[in-house]
C-alpha cells in the first residue's frame, strides 16, 4: 500500500438527498406548492433484477413506480422515490430510532415563514426558538414542522452568522444563506456593484478604526473572506485591524482607481494603485469581488509581480 498516494477529493459537495415518500402526487404538490420547489425531472418504472434487490437491501417484491428530482431552492436537490411493495413498513420512525432523518432548509424570515405554513394547515411543532448565549450555534433560530405524511421539516435563520464563525474557524459550515445564485434570479445591478466597490476602497484608505469597521458592516458580509497572495482573512473584524497595519506601515499611502471599475451579474473587477501622492503607482494590482445580497462576500486579489 502507498502510504504518500494523494488522497483524493471524494466529495466535492452535497448534491443531492434521496427519501421514500408513501404517495408521490402528495408528496410533489407539498414541496412545490407549499415549498416552492422546482419539478426538474422524472423517472417511470425502474426494473430492478434480484440480485440488486440483494445488493441495495430492498424486499424482491417491491418495484420502484417513480423517481423525481427537485431543486430545492438554493442548495441540494431532492430526490423523492415511490415504491410498490406490500410489506414495506408504512410507519415513520420515532426520533430516537436509527432510521430517523429531518431536513433542515434556511429561511430569511422565520416568523414569517411560521406564519405562512400555518395558513396551509401544516403543523408546526414549535415557536420559533432562538439559541442562548454560549455555544457554537449561539444566533441561530429554528422551527419545527411536519408534512402531511410526516416528515420532520427544520427551518433555520442565523442572518447574523453563528457564534463559532466569528472565532474565524479554518473551515465554516456550508449555508445556502451564502450562495445566492438561483434559476431566474437577476444579477445585481451595476450602478449598486460600482457603489460597493467604491465604498469598498473608502475602507481600504480610512484610517480611524471605529469609522472603518462601521463602514465595513455596511458593506461586507459578515463572512467576507479576502484571499491576498501573502494572506487570508474572514470576517470584518479581521479584514479591519489588517488595513489598520497595513496602512500604519505605509503612512501617506492611499488606494486610488487605475481605471473604471468593470461588472457583470454579480462579479466586479477593481484595478487599483497604492502609493503616496509624489508615486502612487508604488504597488499595482487588481481586486475580483462577488458580490450577494448588496454585500461584498468574496475577494480575490491579484498584486502586480507578486505570485504565491
Amino acid at each position: 500500500m502507498n502510504t504518500n498516494q494523494a488522497k483524493p477529493t471524494i466529495a466535492v459537495g452535497m448534491d443531492h438527498v434521496g427519501m421514500n415518500v408513501p404517495d408521490m402526487e402528495q408528496a410533489l404538490q407539498f414541496f412545490t406548492e407549499v415549498m416552492g420547489f422546482h419539478h426538474v425531472t422524472e423517472l417511470g418504472k425502474l426494473p430492478l433484477d434480484e440480485a440488486w434487490k440483494k445488493r441495495y437491501h430492498i424486499r424482491l417484491n417491491a418495484e420502484v413506480e417513480k423517481v423525481i428530482m427537485l431543486r430545492a431552492g438554493n442548495g441540494s436537490s431532492l430526490e423523492l422515490f415511490q415504491y410498490k411493495s406490500p410489506e414495506r413498513n408504512m410507519e415513520r420512525p420515532l426520533g430516537d430510532d436509527v432510521g430517523w432523518y429531518h431536513l433542515g432548509f434556511y429561511t430569511d424570515d422565520i416568523n414569517a415563514s411560521v406564519a405562512y405554513l400555518k395558513s396551509k394547515g401544516i403543523t408546526v411543532l414549535n415557536e420559533p426558538i432562538t439559541v442562548a448565549e454560549g455555544g457554537p450555534n449561539t444566533g441561530e433560530t429554528w422551527v419545527y414542522f411536519v408534512t402531511p405524511w410526516g416528515l420532520q421539516i427544520e427551518l433555520v435563520n442565523y442572518r447574523d452568522g453563528k457564534a463559532y464563525e466569528k472565532e474565524n474557524p479554518p473551515v465554516v459550515l456550508w449555508s445556502p444563506k451564502d450562495n445566492r445564485e438561483k434559476p431566474g434570479v437577476d444579477p445585481v445591478p451595476s450602478a449598486k456593484t460600482i457603489e460597493l466597490v467604491n465604498k469598498h476602497l473608502q475602507i481600504w484608505t480610512e484610517t480611524d478604526n471605529t469609522k472603518r469597521l462601521a463602514l465595513a458592516e455596511k458593506v461586507y458580509a459578515y463572512n467576507i473572506r479576502i484571499i491576498d497572495p501573502g494572506v487570508i482573512l474572514n470576517g470584518r473584524a479581521e479584514v479591519s485591524n489588517f488595513i489598520g497595519g497595513l496602512l500604519k506601515q505605509n503612512p501617506g499611502f492611499e488606494f486610488t482607481l487605475v481605471k473604471p471599475i468593470e461588472t457583470h451579474h454579480n462579479a466586479a473587477i477593481l484595478s487599483w494603485q497604492f502609493g503616496p501622492k509624489s508615486k502612487p503607482d508604488t504597488i499595482t494590482g487588481q481586486d475580483i469581488f462577488t458580490i450577494a445580497e448588496d454585500k461584498i462576500v468574496s475577494l480575490l486579489v491579484f498584486v502586480d509581480g507578486v505570485t504565491k
